[in-house]
């Protein structure tokens, strides 16, 4: 190689570094972006996974059919270190294709609403007791009752139309 050659190399690296870097940074300004790239599932599970393949990891049972839809009932009663009241698990023609989670009392609903932002970012709010979070194929809904139970609901924006 050329002198030449070499410092066009060493100016092309100091470039991609100062892009790297400006990417980095714009990750960390909106985590939300970042996170739509990856988030494509839930519970470790991508959407579209076989019933096969989650039954046992999540504990599947006591399942309800109706056309092309079946829920299943988890025995999981803590995601994170929250405790969840209830975990269901619904598949569109044998496809992962949403997660029901309901949890009881102000402490653990704030909990899993922490979890979610940690997750998705801070969301759109729909009212003080709602919001939503939209990633590239999962769609995310939280409300909290007068209670302070809140129902969650994730599902896949390719598989249930």
């Amino acid at each position: 190689m050329t002198p030449t050659s070499d410092f066009s190399m060493v100016r092309r690296m100091e470039t991609s570094s100062k892009q790297i870097i400006a990417f980095v940074l714009c990750l960390r300004a909106f985590p939300e972006i970042a996170l739509t790239q990856t988030r494509d599932g839930i519970l470790g599970h991508a959407w579209g996974a076989p019933v096969a393949a989650v039954a046992e990891p999540l504990e599947l049972h006591s399942p309800r059919f109706e056309g092309n839809l079946a829920l299943y009932a988890t025995a999981m009663h803590k995601i994170g270190d929250t405790h969840i009241e209830q975990c269901q698990i619904e598949f569109v023609n044998g496809q992962l294709a949403g997660v029901i989670v309901t949890t009881q009392g102000t402490e653990n609903s704030e909990r899993f609403l922490a979890l979610l932002k940690k997750d998705y970012g801070e969301g759109q709010a729909r009212n003080p007791r709602a919001q939503t979070w939209m990633t590239r194929e999962t769609h995310v809904s939280y409300d909290l009752d007068s209670f302070g139970d809140a129902y969650v609901y994730f599902y896949s924006t390719r598989l249930q139309k």
